[in-house]
């Protein structure tokens, strides 16, 4: 009988191993297009799929509705609309400083979304307040506009001395964006303080948050407050946005940093059930042949293995609820700082005087021991691909929340209706 002849091809096919190889092998296939399907949002998966993950999905929704809302505040008469303004005392105060951008503005959006939603308890127990930050806010295509008034609790520009208006005009002619970054930061961490809020949240002009996140964040906060492992002092913010580009297989992940080892572990424990398997029945002798068990051991078993490695920790192992990101957290895209923290952190931001404020930040942090928290999944995304702070867009595209527009709009707002009527919100909502 000829090697390679279609009569000794079949003999091969019909073998044992050769069956299982083929089973698996079809497995396999269908396992690794389920992968492509399901983890292409992963930055660190093998199926990632960068001409694709930055396309607008759940913020398009989002921004529809952001855009809705600030139209109908808009319009020339303001009778008939609904109260849209907090109160006197406020659980959270969320401010944010904008800029006339020179190509897209996502401002409107931002506002709307924050607002788009929001039970009439929830908007109550909020404080939004906005800076104007070019020093003449005519600039900005929102100034002035009505929506603002009817949405906004507190909208402004500077009022500053004769000389500090000087000093911020030459920092935005000389787009020293370092220093007059750090110094709204701060402009905005103390107009906060004023309000006597518990908490204060600093976001930025360019990002699109999700139905239900008021109620997610104060749950969470009341959680790290009150919950069985309160972290009273001990936190310096909660995060509502961070990237997946930063939480990847490391050296810090056991099973990453000793791979080589989990091969032998699972090769190891699929290859000794199959021994006692043939060894205890000798009716498998002729199916689990030397040939079979080393197919499964050492071809099947580390390619499903390899696989698991592929998807990307993320994909494998998402973050949920309200977990520490004390080093991979980036940026400042939306921080939520508790009252008690702020002071200390604006005396160690005026000291400082610029730089990176969210480098900045994470250095206090260091320095106190404070722990970083973050809420998952992400309550918001960065839409700003283009930033206003002549940052190249690959640096910005960096700064992406890419599981966020996998979010379904009708389950989030269930979600959202279900914890406003649960009966444990009256310390929120009351």
């Amino acid at each position: 009988m000829r090697v390679g002849s279609p009569h000794s091809l079949l003999h091969l096919l019909k073998q044992p191993a050769a069956k299982v190889l083929l089973i698996a092998g079809f497995v396999y296939l269908l396992a690794f297009q389920y992968c492509r399907i399901r983890f292409w949002r992963d930055p660190h998966s093998a199926f990632f799929d960068i001409r694709n993950v930055f396309e607008w999905k759940y913020s398009l929704l989002r921004e529809h509705q952001a855009l809705h809302l600030t139209s109908v505040y808009n319009a020339p008469s303001g009778s008939g609309l609904d109260d849209k303004l907090g109160n006197d005392r406020p659980l959270m105060c969320a401010a944010l400083a904008t800029v006339k951008r020179d190509r897209d503005d996502y401002f409107e959006a931002t506002v709307g979304s924050l607002l788009a939603g929001l039970d009439v308890r929830e908007r109550h127990a909020l404080h939004l307040a906005v800076l104007f930050a070019n020093t003449d806010p005519t600039q900005h295509p929102s100034w002035a506009q009505r929506w603002l008034g009817r949405l906004v609790d507190s909208v402004s520009s500077y009022n500053v001395s004769e000389e500090q208006f000087r000093h911020l005009r030459d920092l935005e002619e000389q787009h020293n964006f370092y220093e007059k970054g750090v110094y709204d930061y701060v402009y905005l961490l103390n107009k906060c303080l004023e309000t006597g809020a518990p908490y204060i949240f600093i976001l930025e002009d360019d990002v699109i948050l999700a139905d239900g996140w008021f109620v997610k964040t104060m749950n969470s906060l009341h959680q790290i407050s009150h919950g069985p492992t309160a972290r009273n002092n001990t936190w310096i913010y909660l995060r509502l946005f961070y990237t997946e580009t930063s939480l990847m297989w490391s050296s810090s992940d056991f099973w990453y940093r000793n791979m080589p080892l989990a091969f032998l572990l699972v090769m190891g424990s699929g290859c000794a059930p199959l021994l006692l398997i043939r060894r205890h029945w000798h009716s498998t002798h002729s199916s689990l042949n030397n040939w079979t068990i080393a197919a499964v051991c050492l071809v099947i078993i580390p390619a499903y293995t390899a696989l698991l490695y592929m998807m990307g920790k993320y994909s494998l192992l998402p973050l949920e609820g309200v977990v520490e990101m004390n080093g991979p957290g980036c940026c400042t895209q939306g921080l939520v700082f508790p009252r008690e923290q702020v002071p200390a952190l604006v005396t160690h931001l005026e000291e400082k005087k610029a730089g990176q404020t969210d480098s900045m930040i994470e250095e206090y942090a260091d320095q106190t021991g404070l722990t970083r928290l973050a809420l998952a999944p992400q309550q918001l995304q960065h839409v700003g691909l283009r930033s206003s702070r002549d940052n190249i867009e690959v640096n910005t595209q960096s700064t992406w929340a890419f599981w966020f527009e996998e979010n379904d709009s009708r389950q989030l707002k269930a979600e959202h209706e279900r914890l406003l009527a649960a009966s444990d919100n009256y310390w929120l909502l009351n």
